[in-house]
């Protein structure tokens, strides 16, 4: 729900003259949701919300009818002539301005209008700066019973876990056939059976297929569980109901008595990097600014430091929400330079892995940042690989 009072409040506190939602085709996602778009527009359309006075929209004459219940003026064009010069006058003594822009390209999540347009827009001695913190901010924070669908749903999948690893231990102690498809059949069959839904397949892999991160086991030929494998299991889900938020872990266990000390040394790695995140949020909120970069820096510097850092190849965390890859900041410095601003009322993974050719390593909780700091929604944190035969 599109609520001026509070934007035009946040643009005040940004210093900000104004938000500046351009889109075309639908592209840009975050406008068509704020303003409750339909799906099919066809022509450019614009809708500026100053930090003073009431919005603006600027748009096509046959879509209108679309655009008729926003609030505030309508300028109708059908020349680019008409619509261009309508922008520069709406434009005019506004000097800094948010759009769905990210100074090269650093943030593609958020840079969703294209050069074109920011150019013309630029052209218009107009200083443009990315919404990526008013994105944060209207669109990624939860609501108190969205929170709760969230912890619902991260007790849940933490108990479908455990069954799936007794799951696997029951087939390969008794020497019945298992593979990594199976497991992941059973958590899916899980999921329908607590009433909970996914977007996609969960994971369950061994020894060298966890080298890659998103492996998918396939219906056939998954590999076979055998006494001695390694094994992790990656799963998320989120309530069957309107606006419940995922939940998401990954787990790793070992088909012995002990585990092997060269997987526990590298496993104790990643859990250290887990942990410098979540002590590195806890060190600067509640008070100081927190960045998602920031964040992912003091995960990989663990690794990197331990000689792992090539084979941290990916982002540290993701923006958690109705999807389970969500709008907010990212906890990344590598893939891309987040530097949103993480709020209260965020939620995040702190997922760090080592892969490596013959083996990988992940371990993955869910952080919600809250107004005292980080809150860990995902207990309890795994320390040790888990023995099944133990």
């Amino acid at each position: 729900m599109l609520n001026l009072i509070q934007i035009k409040n946040f643009l005040k506190s940004e210093g900000l003259d104004g938000w500046l939602l351009a889109d075309f085709h639908c592209r840009n996602g975050i406008a068509v949701e704020i303003l409750s778009l339909p799906a099919n527009l066809t022509r450019r359309s614009f809708y500026y919300i100053p930090a003073i006075d009431e919005p603006t929209a600027i748009i096509h004459n046959i879509e209108k009818e679309k655009f008729a219940h926003l609030p505030g003026k309508k300028i109708i064009y059908s020349s680019y002539k008409i619509l261009e010069s309508a922008l520069e006058e709406l434009l005019k003594n506004h000097k800094r301005i948010a759009m769905e822009y990210s100074q090269w390209g650093r943030l593609p999540y958020v840079g969703l209008v294209d050069a074109g347009t920011i150019d013309l827009i630029k052209s218009f001695n107009v200083d443009i700066v990315s919404s990526g913190d008013m994105v944060a901010y209207f669109q990624a924070r939860m609501a108190s019973d969205q929170i709760a669908s969230h912890k619902k749903a991260a007790i849940l999948i933490n108990l479908i876990k455990d069954d799936a690893f007794r799951l696997i231990k029951e087939y390969v102690a008794g020497g019945s056939y298992i593979n990594e498809r199976m497991v992941v059949d059973y958590i899916l069959r899980r999921f329908e059976d607590e009433n909970l839904v996914t977007d996609f397949s969960p994971i369950c892999a061994i020894d060298a297929n966890i080298g890659n991160p998103h492996y998918e086991p396939p219906e056939k030929g998954s590999a076979s569980i055998v006494k001695g494998s390694l094994v992790i299991i990656d799963l998320w889900a989120k309530l069957a109901s309107i606006h419940s938020i995922f939940a998401d872990i990954t787990w790793m266990a070992y088909t012995g008595e002990s585990v092997p000390e060269k997987y526990g040394s590298i496993f104790s790695i990643v859990t250290s990097a887990r942990d410098a995140a979540v002590d590195y949020i806890a060190q600067k909120s509640p008070g100081a600014p927190l960045f998602g970069f920031e964040v992912d820096d003091a995960c990989r510097n663990v690794i990197v430091k331990a000689g792992y850092g090539e084979y941290f190849f990916h982002r540290t965390g993701h923006s958690i929400l109705e999807s389970v890859h969500g709008p907010g900041p990212n906890i990344d410095n590598l893939e891309t330079e987040d530097k949103r601003k993480l709020l209260p009322g965020h939620l995040f993974s702190i997922e760090p892995g080592i892969y490596l050719k013959e083996f990988g390593f992940r371990s993955e909780i869910d952080v919600m940042l809250t107004e005292s700091g980080p809150e860990i929604t995902t207990l309890p944190m795994q320390k040790n690989i888990i023995p099944l035969f133990a």
